[in-house]
């Protein structure tokens, strides 16, 4: 019974250390911010990381920035992109929260077949 009663115990001791194991700080390359707006890929230069994070598939794709040529590319709208992971192609498109048109904050979303936003660009930190 004392072996059990210590095996118990050391049991929930692991189990409460290995929880605050896995509570790890934030990831250093993670996203700066969740979505990127319009005027967020006119700063961007080269040797500059964007991630392209697909919701549908649950998989990000780091892109690394060659010039500002690229960059505004990226952000064309209408543009379409290609989800290895879903092998489907997807539509860049604008959306602007404030309702007032474009401009520098009208966010950077990709869009699947019905409308609906399945995509998005986050600048990963240096």
């Amino acid at each position: 019974m004392k072996t059990l009663k210590t095996l118990l115990t050391t049991t929930l001791a692991l189990v409460a250390l290995s929880s605050a194991a896995f509570a790890l700080p934030a990831w250093k390359g993670g996203p700066a911010t969740p979505a990127m707006n319009k005027g967020d890929f006119d700063g961007l230069k080269a040797g500059d990381k964007v991630a392209l994070v697909c919701k549908a598939s649950d998989s990000i794709v780091v892109i690394d920035i060659k010039d500002q040529k690229e960059a505004q590319e990226l952000c064309t709208e209408g543009r379409m992109i290609h989800c290895p992971t879903c092998k489907k192609d997807y539509k860049t498109t604008f959306v602007n929260p404030t309702g007032k048109g474009p401009g520098p904050q009208t966010k950077v979303v990709v869009v699947n077949e019905k409308g609906e936003p399945c995509m998005f660009f986050a600048k990963l930190k240096s």
